[in-house]
């Protein structure tokens, strides 16, 4: 920590010596934003189970309106502070009874001698895939506009933008520039607050980090990256060291041939991992390479790219494998079903829309993932214990049409209980056709298609040792537009899983405590249609019939279907 802040006190002195003139754009003194929101919905389940259900209730009707108002106050061009105040209220809740007032951000940034720039309290990090990055490993690609309804208001709730990471604390950063030998060279440090200590046996834990990337020139630059999540010695009873570092350094070149633009970029670097609840462990230390080509023809109507990964099996970095997702967390509706009140698997419509089981921060443990959903990388590519190739491709011949298409072709790098190593592949595809104006129709007609393939094999010389497990997910949708503002909008999605793998159980020093062999033979389905009135870009009303089924065709769990009416109406300003 010591080493970091003397680094960024060094950086803020140079950058005084050194200034970078900052583009601002002028601004109103006072102005607002915010948006409104508005969902009832009604839901019913019915269970297929041997014997009725009697004890689950089968109908329930929800809903909520709230309204979010943000000021943005400008006392001079160089400081800008925002705070967005939120107020909601529960359906059912009569005359005040079950609304809340609460703050939702509040942040307050500027320029420091027209150089600096700084902004505190409420922020949005990211730095690199292995350092610091929301991956959204498990989110649908290509997802179908009727599904978007409900994943756009998650990715509100959790201020998710651009692979970014809501965070509470400082951030600062600055440029200098060069008259010859190169032409900048731009720095970024943040400091910020992970958990508060009880003054007993929890201390401050902080996350730290900083990146120094040098311009060669506008083709060639060169970075180094530093990240570090570490608890603050003398803030507790109990002082319990902690430490996840990462450092690592990236490049990224451009070549112009003839027609064809050519980029390489690359990461590698290390990270290392402690916990004093472990101290009779040693450190987990290990290394990453990620390295990748790519082709871009001038039209940009063909592009293609292969690359390298290799992230050793003791790669740790929290600020780059925390998942977007929480399994562990229950359903929103229908969270127990059955006579024995067993807890209802999460399903396709859950995860598109249920913002409850999303997280907004970096976590500081090994969080668990579901291997129906991604068993390759569920991690993103930060992925720990995986060594291979990939490649892909982009078609797009007119502005009405986009295809494209990725595969990974990855193994273990240590085996997990054998010698034995697993392999994976994980084959994408997706398109998105403008059908309208292919036809040369004046209203919008959006075609959506996708498909995504994964297996995991392991061939060992001990049956017992061996792993089979395959998972295929196919989606499509289709928008319309009837009349000026008026939508008509479907979709469906599938994901059938089946076949077994030894899923690892972990202490809480992310080490391997067990093995449990699981089996899967399941399918979902999900389909959707509304009908979606645009009063403007950003303001809309619509109304979702949704069904979901859970088909559990071994027998494990009972298989249930979930329809859902809703009612929407959105609105930001």
């Amino acid at each position: 920590m010591q080493r970091i802040v003397k680094l960024l006190i060094i950086c803020l002195f140079t950058a005084g010596i050194f200034p970078v003139a900052a583009q601002d754009q002028p601004r109103k003194m006072v102005d607002f934003t915010g948006g409104a929101r508005s969902v009832i919905t009604n839901n019913g389940i019915i269970v297929r189970d041997t014997v009725a259900d009697t004890t689950t209730v089968p109908h329930t009707t929800t809903g909520y309106a709230l309204v979010d108002l943000g000021v943005n106050i400008s006392p001079n061009e160089k400081t800008e502070l925002m705070g967005m105040f939120r107020i909601r209220s529960g359906y059912g809740g009569f005359w005040g009874a079950g609304v809340t007032f609460d703050v939702r951000q509040l942040w307050l940034k500027g320029i420091i001698g027209n150089t600096i720039r700084y902004q505190v309290g409420d922020l949005n990090l990211k730095q690199t895939p292995f350092t610091l990055f929301n991956h959204h490993a498990d989110r649908f690609d290509s997802l179908p506009d009727v599904f978007s309804l409900q994943s756009d208001i998650v990715n509100y709730e959790r201020f998710y933008l651009n692979n970014t990471w809501r965070q509470q604390g400082v951030n600062v950063d600055f440029g200098l520039e060069f008259s010859k030998g190169i032409q900048e060279i731009d720095f970024s440090g943040y400091v910020t607050r992970m958990n508060a200590t009880d003054f007993l046996s929890v201390p401050d834990r902080l996350m730290a980090g900083f990146s120094a990337v040098v311009v060669q020139q506008k083709d060639l630059t060169v970075g180094y990256h530093q990240t570090s999540i570490f608890n603050v010695q003398g803030t507790a009873a109990e002082d319990v060291s902690f430490n996840n570092s990462v450092n690592s350094i990236s490049a990224y070149y451009k070549k112009e041939i003839k027609d064809i633009s050519v980029v390489f970029d690359a990461e590698g670097g290390q990270s290392r991992y402690s916990d004093g609840d472990f101290a009779e462990r040693a450190a987990l230390e290990d290394y990453f390479l990620h390295a990748r080509i790519s082709a871009t023809t001038r039209d940009k109507k063909i592009s293609a790219h292969i690359g390298y990964l290799n992230v050793g099996p003791d790669y740790r970095s929290y600020g780059a494998q925390s998942k977007d997702i929480d399994y562990s967390a229950l359903p929103e509706n229908f969270n127990r079903y059955t006579n024995a009140q067993l807890v209802r698997p999460l399903d396709l419509a859950d995860m598109i829309g249920n913002s409850n089981l999303y997280v907004t921060s970096v976590t500081d443990q090994l969080m668990g993932f579901n291997p129906a959903v991604n068993n390759i990388l569920p991690y993103g590519i930060a992925t720990f214990n995986r060594l291979g190739v990939f490649a892909g491709a982009e078609y797009n011949p007119q502005k009405y049409l986009q295809l494209n298409a990725t595969i990974h072709n990855l193994r273990e790098i240590r085996g997990q209980g054998t010698l034995a190593l697993k392999d994976f592949t994980r084959t994408n595809v997706n398109i998105r056709l403008q059908a309208g104006e292919l036809l040369h129709w004046k209203k919008k007609l959006l075609v959506h298609a996708g498909a995504s393939l994964q297996s995991t094999a392991r061939k060992s010389q001990f049956s017992v040792e061996d792993v089979s497990f395959n998972s295929t997910r196919l989606q499509s949708g289709i928008e319309v537009e009837v009349t000026k503002g008026f939508d008509v909008l479907a979709g469906v999605i599938l994901l059938d899983s089946e076949g077994g793998d030894f899923i690892a159980l972990r202490d809480g020093y992310t080490q391997i405590d067990f093995f449990e062999k699981t089996e899967f033979n399941i399918k979902q389905e999900t389909y959707a249609a509304g009908l979606r009135y645009r009063f403007q870009k950003n303001i809309y009303l619509c109304g979702l019939y949704q069904s979901s089924k859970y088909a559990d065709r071994s027998g494990i769990m009972p298989g249930y279907t979930v329809n859902q009416f809703a009612i929407i109406y959105n609105m930001t300003f």
